[in-house]
């Protein structure tokens, strides 16, 4: 059984199984991929693609690449694809992160952008309900393998962004020491003054620039109520900006 929810104020449809619903962090991901036409880019673990797709429509002919191992949510994605209307540019491979299919090849992506499941350890929280599982716990991987694999697959000099608990940055952090720099990191706190839940990273492959903590981005003001800046990023009206020298 599926769901159609839409994204990005409508302009993106994403039919999403019973089980994980893909949705704000998955938006806040693809807010943060910038790209200029015509270079290639990569989601690891794209689900249905609403990570994916929303990247799409916000990156115009740029190439998009999906890799998602389960069979039906592969199939789930390719009809997501159609729906869209985004075949010209967007494409979905079946394989998964711990070896993926010889078609993407080591050094060949502009970007690896990827939102890894959120614990290794499945004893580590209480267990998700069924169709959630490979979502937010590691299925025999881990957080430095995803890690490992986007860096493999993206070119010297190229991005990798990804979207991890805040508990995670350190981790996330030392799957990039010495193979990455010009890390830039952006707290995503719930509401003003609040502990940040989720941060997004952003570093380059075999450079060496210091690393940025950026301003948090404030989720929430009065209650449930968005603030501007989450609301135009939700609406596809605002990219999340990683690089000081342009905010």
């Amino acid at each position: 059984m599926t769901e159609k929810v839409t994204f990005l104020d409508g302009q993106v449809m994403v039919r999403q199984a019973e089980g994980y619903r893909a949705g704000l962090d998955a938006v806040l991901l693809a807010a943060a991929v910038r790209l200029n036409p015509g270079v290639k880019a990569l989601e690891l673990g794209c689900g249905a693609g609403t990570a994916l797709l929303c990247a799409a429509h916000q990156n115009p002919k740029v190439h998009f690449t999906g890799l998602e191992k389960h069979q039906g949510v592969f199939a789930l994605a390719q009809d997501n694809v159609i729906e869209n209307a985004m075949q010209e540019y967007v494409q979905v491979v079946q394989g998964s992160v711990a070896n993926p299919p010889e078609s993407l090849r080591p050094d060949s992506f502009d970007q690896v952008f990827l939102n890894p499941p959120y614990f290794d350890d499945p004893s580590a929280i209480r267990r998700p309900k069924t169709g959630k599982d490979s979502a937010f716990v590691n299925n025999g991987l881990t957080l430095r393998d995803w890690i490992d694999t986007a860096l493999r697959l993206t070119r010297a000099k190229g991005y990798i962004t990804l979207i991890q608990r805040a508990e995670r940055l350190d981790d996330c952090l030392e799957g990039f020491y010495g193979r990455a720099g010009d890390v830039r990191i952006l707290p995503i706190a719930p509401r003003a003054g609040e502990a940040a839940h989720r941060v997004i990273i952003r570093a380059r492959r075999n450079v060496k620039t210091p690393l940025i903590l950026l301003a948090p981005l404030v989720i929430h003001e009065h209650g449930r109520t968005w603030t501007p800046m989450a609301d135009g990023i939700l609406r596809g009206k605002m990219p999340i900006n990683l690089d000081p020298k342009d905010r």
